[in-house]
């Protein structure tokens, strides 16, 4: 008996493949089914070509033959059981109380929460990091429950962009609007990637979009911090966001074709999370950098804040899109869902949980917050 687990059940048979995908033979004792997609990766058997059936090994492990659904897409997509798995993996980490709403105790007056499930009308596309699958593009999935899931920096990635494109880069006519709409996503999501001697990433960006509010940002920078000139801070943001769980997989290929000759090249097979897969969205909020103000100054900052962040959001879930692809129209919800499984709650402000059923209703309930705070 080896001590390694790919070594030990290493596939080297088209039998191997068969008995794997199914969990018979000698991987019967093997339970989990993300543990056997992933032993697919080891393949070895000799390839076929030149022989009748001329089955490659590695296309064999990841979709079986032609007419019949079988290996990893068996797994994955025809028989459901990968999505079984994640289902009872989601269970387990219910029990654990790791998908609970985030507690708001000890939080300074103007912190909320907001919380919504979410609903894909179009499929989700991330790619994980694993070293070892049969397929180059698996969904990314979390490495102890195997559960695929969107990040929480590819969430504030992903909102930081869309809030750039609608709150910042229409205002390159006026430099102090510009400079401070830049402030204040600084003050949301933290330090912009690229902060460095020689400027790269966002910071080139927006400096060259608009070079003259450059130093207008930064100015109110080291005026907030209070820094020395040419000092720029490393700060983090106030808005904290949580990984969505997906309770879904599936599996797509694509074969594209030569335009030339027209004819299909090699398919390629990734992993998706399909439509009407759900999770829920949690982002929580902590004004520490507004807490030198009253708490009715607070709770004005912060339901500005709020707004401004649910118009992003509205925009990033209904048009842009938060999966790779975006701009096919990848990585879009549906806007609506059961209220009673949203919330939005203001320390200091609101004495129970608001509810909603879309982003018209939250943009409502929004208003009506903002108007009762100003009373």
């Amino acid at each position: 008996m080896g001590f390694d687990f790919y070594t030990e059940f290493a596939v080297q048979s088209r039998a191997d493949v068969d008995q794997l995908t199914l969990g018979s033979g000698r991987y019967k004792e093997i339970l989990d089914v993300s543990s056997r997609a992933l032993l697919l990766s080891t393949v070895r058997f000799p390839d076929q070509k030149g022989k009748p059936d001329k089955i490659d090994p590695k296309d064999y492990a990841r979709s079986g033959e032609r007419n019949i659904p079988s290996r990893l897409k068996l797994l994955v997509h025809s028989s459901k059981s990968f999505n079984l798995a994640i289902n009872c993996s989601l269970s387990q980490m219910a029990v654990l109380d790791l998908m609970k709403r985030p507690a708001l105790d000890g939080l300074p007056t103007g912190s909320w929460l907001l919380e919504f499930p979410v609903t894909l009308s179009k499929p989700f596309i991330s790619r994980d990091d694993i070293p070892l699958y049969i397929i180059d593009n698996p969904v990314r999935k979390d490495k102890v429950f195997t559960v695929p899931f969107i990040s929480p920096a590819a969430w504030k990635g992903n909102l930081r962009w869309v809030m750039m494109k609608s709150n910042i880069e229409p205002k390159t006519d006026d430099f102090d609007a510009f400079a401070s709409s830049r402030f204040h996503h600084t003050l949301l999501f933290g330090t912009e990637k690229g902060l460095e001697e020689i400027p790269k990433g966002w910071v080139r960006y927006l400096d060259e979009l608009c070079p003259e509010a450059a130093q207008i940002y930064k100015n109110k920078l080291q005026e907030h911090f209070q820094l020395n000139e040419g000092t720029l801070p490393h700060i983090r943001g106030m808005l904290h966001f949580y990984p969505a769980f997906w309770n879904r997989v599936d599996m797509e290929v694509i074969n594209p074709h030569n335009r030339q000759t027209g004819a299909g090249t090699i398919p390629i097979h990734f992993e998706t999370v399909p439509v009407g897969a759900t999770g829920v969205f949690r982002l929580v909020y902590v004004p520490f950098y507004w807490l030198n103000f009253s708490d009715r100054e607070r709770i004005s900052h912060s339901l500005q804040d709020l707004g401004s962040v649910v118009k992003g959001l509205e925009e990033l879930m209904l048009t842009y899109g938060f999966s790779a692809k975006k701009s096919s129209g990848f990585g879009v919800i549906k806007d609506n869902w059961n209220p009673s499984a949203s919330n939005i709650t203001i320390v200091g402000l609101t004495d129970k949980p608001g509810q909603f059923g879309n982003f018209k209703e939250l943009s409502c309930l929004v208003e009506c917050m903002q108007k009762e705070a100003v009373k």
